[in-house]
């Protein structure tokens, strides 16, 4: 979350490219960063349901932080690109869960 937060205190400005790269470029950050965010969530909470929802509503006070910085812009259509990331996270995480390699050294509640 620090690192989130750092990150988007940062003026992206600086990044090159086309209107249309630079949206890919800062929208793939925002998948990125919250797929890992919702990993270490969930083996923090080990459940789906805490998860998603602090991570989302990280997303949101995190948009309103960027209102606060020169060269950023708060859009509220961020935090579902947020959230599309943080469903990448859970579905990375029952693909984890789901190898019998990785059941054998971490043992997870029966219901998930």
């Amino acid at each position: 979350m620090l690192l989130i937060f750092y990150l988007s205190s940062l003026s992206t400005t600086g990044v090159p490219g086309t209107k249309t790269e630079r949206f890919l470029i800062l929208k793939s950050f925002h998948l990125i960063e919250y797929a890992v965010l919702a990993l270490l969530l969930f083996f923090a909470f080990l459940k789906y349901r805490h998860t998603i929802i602090s991570a989302y509503l990280y997303a949101v006070t995190d948009e309103f932080h960027q209102s606060f910085v020169p060269g950023r812009q708060s859009r509220f259509r961020d935090t579902f690109i947020d959230l599309l990331g943080i469903f990448i996270g859970i579905i990375l995480i029952r693909f984890i869960i789901s190898i019998k390699f990785f059941k054998k050294f971490v043992s997870f509640p029966k219901n998930l």
